[in-house]
């Protein structure tokens, strides 16, 4: 078991690094749209970047699903959990776990409706300015829910392998 936890966290590695390099060619292709609407506009300069907006907006759709992802593995997505906190131990971790279950089946109709976006409407819808087919922005719904999917259930395994209270695994006050 602690093999398959380590492998997940080397996946989420990975997609923590892509997520960095997504952030950057965001912040890059938004410097470029500022540089040509403003700054080189100003010196006379007159050229056009339309393609600037669809890639940053695309590119910022795949880096929050896949770091809901990556934030179902340490719980650190916003949730209420004074409540949880608040009853007795066992009371408290159950109410855990079932909004855990609760969150993966979220999660799975995610994939599903993504599933349904990525092949009815991405093969035959293209994007505005670079006329590329939407499957490419729609495939981060079914990929991201499945990265909260594998990492929910890391979550909730970690707590049984190592005998922990499911509420104090994770979170952001977290040393893990």
């Amino acid at each position: 078991m602690h093999l398959v936890l380590k492998a997940l966290d080397g996946l989420n590695k990975a997609v923590y690094y892509a997520l960095g390099f997504g952030l950057l060619a965001i912040t890059a292709v938004v410097f470029w749209q500022v540089m040509v609407r403003f700054v080189l506009t100003a010196v006379g300069i007159n050229i056009s970047s339309p393609w600037t907006e669809e890639v940053a907006r695309y590119i910022l759709i795949w880096c929050v699903l896949l770091g809901a992802g990556i934030g179902c593995r340490k719980a650190q997505l916003i949730a209420l959990e004074f409540v949880v906190r608040a009853v007795p131990g066992v009371l408290g971790q159950a109410m855990r776990y079932g909004s855990m279950l609760l969150c993966l089946v979220f999660f799975l109709m995610l994939i599903n409706v993504g599933w349904q976006f990525v092949q009815i409407i991405g093969r035959t819808e293209l994007s505005p300015v670079m006329q590329i087919p939407k499957t490419w922005v729609y495939w981060a719904l079914p990929a991201g829910a499945f990265l909260m999917v594998i990492n929910t259930i890391g979550l909730i395994l970690e707590a049984i392998v190592t005998r922990r209270d499911i509420r104090d695994i994770g979170g952001l006050a977290s040393t893990d």
